[in-house]
């Protein structure tokens, strides 16, 4: 029983992690870090399903022997071989949020645990579970995110956006009140709160005759991002280098975005960068 708990317990703190963004409430900074590290780290541990399918089937065929079972030689390398991968991905996952600070610390750590590998005990399995807790967390937790990552984050989009209703009911009380969009929201403080722990705020841009609205949401296809934007007159864009802006005419910028969405949402699409 206490077994099955560790491994229950374990799978609801990486899933949690990994949907972190999405759970409702003020802003958090290490949200969207901790979501990739989780992520990165999880997809990178699938090899140790095998080794703990095989570590199971030795376990069955020396079921005489459990109690002096021990560690094959060739599945402490690749389990130790797997660990490097997975500390490695996830420090990969902290750099790829922009998390550099975390980063570090999960090769500080890493480096630290290469260190004393010699000291540390590889006792027999007890009561044959670790096979278990290579397999089963795995394909757990890769299996929820899978299946509901995606879902989660469309209903994280639609509660923003209905978070952002009276933001654009105060401009377009702005423009009756005083002719004209405000040229700039750029503020230290945000008071218009997206009500999601992975969206810090919602970002504001004057074009033309209207505004481009938008914040940005965690992706359910690690390495892109996604940019949804409101623009009353559909003519929304987002541009990769503000560099462009300023150097290039219009017509000749390559705004880098390889999908756009159109959201059921009145005006609001969804731009994908990679």
């Amino acid at each position: 029983m206490k077994h099955i708990l560790t491994i229950l317990l374990t799978i609801v703190i990486i899933l949690t992690g990994i949907f972190l963004p999405f759970i409702h409430g003020a802003y958090d900074y290490f949200a969207v870090g901790l979501s990739y590290i989780f992520q990165f780290g999880i997809f990178a541990s699938l090899p140790l399903v095998p080794t703990g399918l095989i570590w199971l089937i030795l376990n069955v065929t020396n079921r005489q022997n459990e109690r002096t079972v021990k560690y094959p030689l060739y599945l402490r390398r690749a389990i130790f071989i797997i660990a490097i991968i997975i500390g490695l991905a996830s420090a990969l996952g902290a750099f790829a949020s922009d998390n550099r600070f975390s980063a570090m610390a999960i090769l500080g750590i890493g480096i630290c645990l290469f260190l004393v590998r010699k000291k540390v005990n590889l006792r027999p399995i007890p009561n044959g579970f670790i096979p278990y807790y290579l397999f089963v967390i795995p394909l757990a937790v890769i299996s929820i995110r899978l299946a509901y990552f995606e879902s989660a984050k469309d209903k994280s989009t639609d509660f923003v956006i209905k978070q952002s209703e009276q933001l654009i009911q105060d401009i377009e009380a702005y423009k009756r009140t005083n002719g004209h969009y405000p040229t700039s929201l750029l503020s230290t403080i945000e008071d218009y709160h997206t009500g999601v722990s992975g969206i810090s705020r919602f970002h504001y841009e004057l074009r033309g005759n209207a505004y481009n609205l938008y914040f940005v949401q965690t992706s359910n296809m690690l390495g892109t991002e996604e940019i949804v934007m409101y623009n009353k007159l559909d003519k929304q864009e987002m541009t990769v280098h503000n560099q462009d802006l300023l150097r290039k005419p219009y017509d000749l910028i390559i705004h880098g975005h390889h999908k756009v969405q159109q959201l059921p949402q009145k005006h609001w699409k969804i731009f994908y960068f990679d």
